[in-house]
């Protein structure tokens, strides 16, 4: 691909991001290709806005939309991608950064027949990009690959001794003429999944989601990270988005592959958390009523009960 000066906007939302912010925008202020940067503080609480404002260039390319409440990180990037023009859109989550070249570096190396390209992940416990422990993807992956839906929905499967494996995690840039085409956006009602789905939707319009080398995005990982704990009604909301997306998928003839079996996997994962719930909430009494209504998942329900059980015996030994 021949560069365009300057031809990409960074979409950033952040909630209560006062610590990593400034660090985040730097990285994509620092890109050579970067047009834009779009931070959307999402009803912070804590001065991220004040920080954001702070980490300006004053090159003009940085705008900062204040929400007073929070609408979660699918609404932020909607209104962030609305707000912006650039041809190629890149998210970046407010609490990891980028290398200086890592945008250029990708468009370099990704050529041109894509519409999401992304590159593996770097995993790291702070922002020092020298202190990097390990990447997104496995060994499996040969790298560059395209991605189809049914390699995307089942590398979004949870692996064991493999945290934070899935597909879903990936920050691709993404050409804003194929989202528009088919007028993707992010479902505003996911606090979970939000990528996961919007990705999906891209695949199933037909999009050629190329993944190559890392290149510069490192994916910061603490024990408070957003992602790392969800809500039973998240879990519950991303189940019902993927139920109505197999059904309008299936309802324009398109092949859903094996999206189902991670639909299945979210409906066990809810099942669990539900008869958790009610076990909190009811005791043994309630979580034996909740497990007799999804018998079909009763089996994997006590056995994760048991499993946290044993782990927290270990723990405490």
């Amino acid at each position: 691909m021949t560069l365009i000066a300057r031809n990409t906007a960074v979409i950033i939302t952040a909630k209560n991001a006062a610590v990593t912010a400034a660090k985040a925008i730097t990285s994509a202020l620092a890109q050579s290709v970067v047009s834009e940067v779009v931070f959307v503080d999402d009803g912070s609480t804590d001065g991220t806005a004040l920080v954001a404002a702070a980490a300006d260039d004053g090159s003009g390319r940085l705008r900062i939309i204040r929400e007073e409440q929070n609408r979660g990180p699918a609404f932020g990037r909607n209104r962030a991608i609305d707000a912006s023009s650039a041809p190629f859109l890149c998210i970046l989550d407010a609490d990891d950064f980028m290398a200086p070249d890592r945008l250029a570096t990708l468009f370099q190396r990704g050529g041109d027949d894509w519409d999401l390209l992304a590159d593996d992940m770097l995993f790291t416990d702070g922002p020092d990009e020298t202190k990097v422990f390990d990447r997104l993807l496995s060994s499996e992956f040969a790298l560059p690959c395209e991605l189809t839906l049914s390699q995307f929905a089942l590398g979004n499967l949870p692996r064991k001794n493999r945290y934070r494996r899935e597909l879903g995690f990936l920050k691709p840039v993404i050409r804003r003429s194929f989202v528009q085409s088919f007028d993707i956006q992010y479902d505003e009602r996911l606090r979970l999944g939000e990528d996961l789905l919007y990705y999906a939707e891209c695949l199933i319009a037909g999009a050629r989601f190329r993944v190559i080398e890392p290149c510069g995005y490192y994916s910061v990982q603490t024990s408070d990270s957003l992602s790392g704990a969800h809500r039973t009604q998240d879990i519950a909301a991303l189940y019902q988005a993927l139920v109505e997306f197999e059904r309008r998928a299936k309802a324009a003839g398109r092949p859903v592959d094996k999206l189902p079996v991670y639909t299945r996997y979210v409906r066990r994962n809810l099942a669990v958390r539900t008869a958790l719930d009610a076990k909190r909430i009811g005791g043994w009494r309630g979580f034996l009523a909740s497990v007799r209504q999804t018998p079909d998942n009763a089996a994997r329900v006590i056995g994760d009960l048991v499993w946290a059980k044993l782990a927290a015996l270990g723990k405490s030994g």
